[in-house]
């Protein structure tokens, strides 16, 4: 009975935890090509924290074969030297990280003193220690800010042999009392190698904690990477689930559309695989929109000089006659505006932009107050590029359409068809250089401190943009 009841208990709680998991704008995957570089990079600092590892001064009575009782003192007591050879870290499922450690050795150091009766001698040793084994296994979460973190799941070390060597004459005489010095030194040895790599996890830990889940990208937009579900771990690699999303400074709105579900590709050849949704873009574009910030002004001097069309009504009179009566002879303006949330979508190779706004024309009156000619509903498709800076998402539009329509009109008929030519000068030389000026300042990634991308890849999938890079971390 208990055996089923816990196969039901299981799968329920498998269940559940499916039915909680939340899409996330970014999945990260950490390949086995990551571990062997982090392995190679950690054990030498957890070589640093075993020589650490102290023992301490010993002294005693023990009674000897031939000579009798005696007395002895062991001090400075100091490790030399130690390797760790033969190491692997693996990925274990379900459980966390499984780092082996075999054919380890210490080399130690040590003055002694022998006492018997009226008789003193004094000189040093070493103390070889080999066939040094360790297992430990480090559990992966999520902490309560949001940040993955690490602990200590199981620990356990093993030496397999002590050997004591006196350096000095007599060695008959030391030799007689060598095995009451290897027991104490494994003793102490083995108790202290689980909890100095402890004190290496969390070293590891503060630095995770440095990790940076919340940027602010201006005054009114700032960017979430907490984690959202738990983190996976499968025999292959390791999956994080981070939120990826754009939020208004000081408010949590969601906006009206959910991230879709990212699937990133079965390679491992690379130490990292990132998957960025679309979501990422268009939650910056539904904020960008809901604080208004989307607009801008276009005057003459915003386009270029060789254009044969200015910002005047006099240019504009060909098209709209009526403006030569109204309006002649004034400059003019047009004032953009977003209507609606843009709208990114990535496909195989390429990212392309929906945006939507309209074109307030508008003439310059002589004391300088502005009157309303027409409304041009525009929609505009551009295509985007994006590059990786610096641990920076860094991007580029270019227009590739643009149609115009009538909203309203206080001059008569507009022919807009007429319009199209000068609106395209006006979007392509005005307005996308401000925004790819925006766009180049970049969208930071999550990071840990002193780690960074080394060559990474770019590729367009749908509704997603996979990076696959290798890292380095610069002590």
């Amino acid at each position: 009975m208990l055996p089923r009841l816990w196969i039901v208990t299981s799968a329920l709680l498998f269940l559940a935890s499916c039915i909680l998991c939340t899409n996330p704008g970014l999945k990260v995957r950490v390949t086995q090509k990551a571990l062997d570089y982090g392995r190679r990079v950690g054990v030498g600092v957890l070589q640093q924290k075993l020589r650490e590892m102290r023992i301490p001064n010993m002294r005693g009575k023990v009674r000897v074969k031939i000579i009798g009782r005696i007395k002895y003192s062991v001090r400075s007591i100091r490790i030399y030297k130690l390797g760790l050879p033969q190491s692997t870290l693996k990925f274990s499922a379900g459980r966390g990280i499984q780092l082996s450690i075999t054919n380890g050795y210490i080399g130690v150091k040590g003055d002694f003193t022998v006492r018997k009766f009226f008789f003193r001698t004094s000189g040093s040793f070493e103390v070889s220690v080999s066939q040094l084994s360790i297992s430990q296994t480090i559990g992966m979460t999520r902490d309560s800010t949001g940040r993955p973190a690490l602990r200590s799941v199981a620990c356990s070390a093993s030496i397999g042999r002590v050997r004591v060597k006196f350096t000095k004459r007599k060695r008959w005489l030391y030799n007689l009392f060598r095995k009451f010095l290897e027991k104490p030194i494994r003793k102490a040895l083995t108790k202290q190698i689980c909890p100095k790599i402890s004190s290496a996890l969390r070293g590891l830990e503060k630095n995770l904690k440095t990790m940076k889940i919340s940027f602010k990208i201006n005054p009114f937009a700032e960017v979430d990477y907490s984690l959202v579900n738990q983190i996976k771990i499968s025999k292959n690699g390791m999956d994080l689930d981070f939120k990826g999303q754009f939020y208004r400074v000081g408010q949590r709105k969601n906006p009206p559309f959910k991230p879709p579900p990212i699937s990133l590709p079965s390679k491992s050849t690379r130490m990292l695989y990132l998957g960025i949704s679309d979501f990422l873009a268009n939650s910056a574009g539904f904020v960008y929109y809901e604080a208004g910030v989307l607009q801008m002004k276009i005057t003459d001097k915003m386009i270029p000089s060789i254009s044969p069309v200015r910002l005047n009504t006099k240019s504009f009179s060909a098209i709209v006659p009526r403006l030569k009566k109204l309006y002649p002879n004034l400059p003019m303006e047009l004032r953009l505006r977003a209507t609606r949330s843009p709208v990114l979508q990535a496909a195989n190779k390429n990212i392309n932009v929906q945006a939507f706004g309209a074109f307030d024309v508008c003439a310059v009156l002589p004391n300088s107050t502005l009157a309303s000619l027409f409304v041009l509903n525009i929609q505009a498709r551009v295509s985007a590029h994006v590059r990786i800076v610096q641990m920076k998402l860094i991007g580029s539009v270019q227009l590739n359409s643009l149609k115009l329509s009538l909203g309203r009109s206080n001059v008569g008929p507009v022919p807009v068809a007429g319009l199209e030519l000068i609106m395209n000068i006006a979007v392509k030389f005005a307005v996308l250089p401000g925004v790819n000026l925006k766009l180049a300042k970049g969208v930071p990634l999550p990071n840990v401190k002193k780690l960074n991308f080394i060559n990474p890849d770019l590729q367009v999938n749908k509704n997603i943009l996979v990076i696959a890079t290798d890292v380095r971390y610069r002590p």
